[in-house]
Parts: structure tokens; sequence; C-alpha cells
């Protein structure tokens, strides 16, 4: 991973710049010695939406999941809410104390209960007292419609509602960014809605969210911001107005001609 300039502090409370997320000239290559992502620059402004759209291997997950450190870069620098990434665990664990990310399998914990899947990390890594948490992880997963879920096991609900149970995991943490990797791609079609409106009433709270999908119409009615990425680059960053009417980029055309 790349070294950036430490800072003498973690904390990113104080933090006044209006970016969350600056990367620039990020780099990546696997052992294998493909080249992931190459020179990607993007900045997610405090609050903003933005969807990141793009073919398959285009670099999309590769690229937010770097944003946490799940995966690593080789070239150039990201900072998160004012902390600069590097190998420096202490920044990796302060980032991922914001950061909170959804996956596309859920990634619950099987053995445990709705509840306590929500509450272990609250407990365990920001050290709250157990009430507390419960009282606030069941308020949660009222506000994602599965309050009446809290005491079973993950196996025992749908694809949708997993995926609901995941988010109001994210949010017990308090995160300031949202990073969604295809929220929506393992779900069964009718599935899908139920997890794009709990998506957009985050949005509506001003919480800031980067969002790796496919999904034409949230795209459309949420993003602040639409990214297209194509062979490990960024290729055209635009409003959705403008992105989905009148691409600038012959490549951004293409890719909306096989998904209009």
């Amino acid at each position: 991973m790349s070294q950036s300039t430490t800072s003498s502090s973690y904390s990113s409370a104080a933090n006044p710049s209006p970016l969350m997320i600056e990367a620039r000239g990020v780099e990546k290559w696997y052992p294998n010695g493909y080249h992931a992502l190459r020179g990607v620059d993007l900045t997610v402004n405090r609050g903003e939406v933005v969807v990141i759209m793009g073919p398959s291997g285009s670099g999309k997950s590769t690229f937010i999941r770097t944003f946490n450190a799940l995966e690593d870069f080789q070239k150039g620098q990201i900072t998160v809410d004012g902390i600069p990434l590097s190998n420096d665990l202490r920044q990796i664990d302060a980032i991922r104390r914001e950061v909170g990310m959804v996956f596309q399998q859920f990634n619950l914990f099987p053995h445990l209960s709705v509840l306590d899947n929500l509450t272990l990390a609250p407990v365990l890594v920001r050290k709250r007292p157990k009430a507390e948490v419960v009282e606030q992880a069941r308020a949660l997963l009222k506000r994602v419609g599965i309050a009446e879920q809290a005491d079973k096991y993950p196996g025992q609900l749908s694809g949708g509602q997993q995926q609901r149970v995941a988010i109001a995991r994210a949010l017990c943490m308090e995160p300031r960014i949202l990073l969604f990797d295809e929220p929506t791609s393992a779900l069964d079609p009718e599935m899908v809605r139920e997890v794009l409106e709990v998506m957009q009433n985050l949005a509506a709270d001003d919480i800031t969210m980067v969002v790796v999908t496919h999904e034409v119409k949230f795209a459309r009615q949420v993003a602040d911001r639409v990214v297209l990425m194509a062979e490990g680059d960024v290729v055209e960053v635009a409003e959705p107005e403008q992105f989905f009417t009148n691409p600038r980029q012959e490549r951004s055309r293409r890719f909306l001609d096989q998904i209009l």
C-alpha cells in the first residue's frame, strides 16, 4: 500500500474539509501481474451519494475496497475523512471505525442471531454499553423494516431481509461513510426493491455513500454524481441527468447502450 505522510492524530472528528474521500493516482496490480487500477482519481464530498457503474472487470469493487484497506494498492494516495491511508495499522483501524461496508453476499455471522450480528462490533470495538447498543440495534431494525426478525438467525431470512440486516449492522457502528459493493446483485428481482428503498431513505439523511451498482433507477433518482469505470480507470464523472441523457465520452455511450 502506498505510504502517505502520517498525521499526529488519527481522529477524524475535527476534519474541516468538505471532502470525505480523496483518491489520487491510485494504482493496483495483483500478484499475477494484472493491472486492476490504472491511476484512478476520485473525490467524494461530505453527504454526497456517488454511484459507480461500469462493465464487469472494470475495477469498481476493487476500487471502493481500497477505501477501508480491504484491498491494498501500490501507487497513489487515498485520504478518508481527513485520515491518509497507509500501511500504518493505527490509521487503517481509525478509518475502519468511520467507514461501514455492505457486501454483495451479506457476510453475516450465521451462528449469531440478527440482534447479536448488530451488537457484536459496537460492544467489542467501540466499547459501548450492551444495553445502549441493543436499544439502538432494535431501532435500526425497525428503520429497515424487519424489527420482528431480531431473534431469528440469518439462515431463516430471505436474501432481501439479510441484506437489510447487513445495512443495519453497518449503521450500528455509526459510520461517517457507507460503502455498498453491488448490494442487490445477489438478490432475486422481487427483493431488490426493498433494499433499494432502504438505501434511498439513508441517502435522504445526508450520509456519505459510495455505491457500486447497475441499478439505473436508483442512480438516476438518488445519486449526486455517477462515475463510469472501465478497464481500471474513471472514464466519466457527471450528474445523473447528464450522464444518462448526454454523456460526454463515447465509452459511456457504449455502456449505456448495453444497459438501457
